[in-house]
């Protein structure tokens, strides 16, 4: 049974709504709908990440979020997302089929005899904008700021900006309170005091269970916690990807030893990072001769398609090149970054 304006208004102090900013209050009057309350988008957004591809030759391949390597996931559960904080009367632009995490501006309480769900606004969905599709449901108990999901399928750029009501609350009384609550011990819940950020779906005891039956590499704890130890605080994200591949590669039941897996990891790195100086190298020396080359061909006329094909040869050497010298293999994490990092290391 949803609960009405006059059940919601005497509950308002068990829904406990706070808000961060002096200026923008939450309003009972304006809020509290017939059967729900509107919820304003919040200054805090998640964008997405550039993922590295896979390494290889097959570069035209997609980066894959394997969901069986759920304890992979736990060394850096955020490294896919980039965190935006804007200001009220600054915006944010979202492309079509692009998808970007944002929260209410309202932190709130679902009492522990109600349940609770979030609703889109129709006239957002009118303009192709959808929000919140999925995982809408609230348990009695939970806390936070909730997340909003929000998909663009319009041909256009879609400009959001904080404080604009983006989503209506529904609360459903419950036929008696239950037993145990969102947040209680054994039920490990996965979102006790809600910030409304990225995933954290390898948190879920059923899809533990799941992952195990299916494969994927499951590291034990103390493994799990000496790479995470071996890891400097700023290593870069594309770092982490690739040593997240480099587990991926490992044949499962193999690795028995961070400290191993970490020195085998930086040994992969070093050589990352010689190959890269050695096809530099090279291609300034290809490009270097093929530009001579070229120059030296416009004096000897007459043009044929000779000419022709070394000038665009030496053009696309150049450029190669040029792409070799701006990405540079700078981030990695060789043998003297593992090193310095152990040394720092109580």
């Amino acid at each position: 049974m949803y609960a009405a304006d006059r059940t919601i208004r005497q509950i308002l102090p068990e829904i406990a709504i706070e808000t961060r900013l002096p200026a923008h209050g939450f309003d009972p009057d304006m809020q509290v709908q017939p059967c729900s309350i509107d919820l304003r988008l919040d200054t805090h957004f998640w964008k997405a990440r550039k993922v590295p591809r896979p390494p290889g030759w097959r570069f035209w391949r997609r980066p894959v979020l394997d969901l069986r390597n759920k304890q992979l996931q736990e060394l850096a559960p955020r490294r896919r997302w980039k965190k935006v904080e804007l200001r009220p009367g600054e915006a944010i632009d979202l492309k079509p089929n692009e998808v970007l995490l944002g929260r209410t501006y309202e932190k709130f309480s679902v009492p522990p005899d109600f349940a609770a769900k979030i609703e889109g606004r129709s006239s957002y969905a009118r303009l192709g904008l959808m929000i919140h599709c999925t995982g809408d449901f609230i348990n009695p108990g939970w806390r936070g700021h909730m997340p909003v999901e929000l998909v663009s399928f319009s041909r256009s750029n879609v400009r959001l900006s904080p404080l604009m009501p983006i989503a209506q609350l529904i609360l459903v009384k419950l036929t008696e309170t239950p037993e145990r609550h969102y947040g209680h011990q054994s039920l490990e819940s996965k979102y006790p005091e809600d910030d409304g950020g990225p995933s954290y779906w390898w948190k879920d005891k059923l899809f533990a269970q799941i992952a195990h039956s299916i494969g994927g590499h499951n590291l034990h704890a103390d493994i799990r916690e000496s790479i995470a130890e071996q890891l400097a605080p700023d290593i870069s994200i594309g770092a982490l990807e690739r040593l997240h591949q480099f587990i991926q590669r490992k044949p499962i039941g193999e690795i028995d030893s961070g400290t191993d897996l970490m020195e085998k990891f930086a040994k992969s790195e070093d050589r990352r990072r010689k190959a890269g100086k050695m096809l530099r190298g090279l291609s300034v020396t290809v490009a270097s001769l093929l530009a001579g080359t070229g120059l030296s061909r416009l004096f000897v006329p007459p043009f044929g398609w000779g000419h022709i094909s070394l000038w665009i040869a030496a053009g696309v050497a150049i450029v190669i090149s040029g792409f070799a010298f701006w990405y540079k293999a700078d981030d990695h994490y060789g043998a003297e970054e593992l090193k310095e990092r152990r040394a720092a290391l109580p």
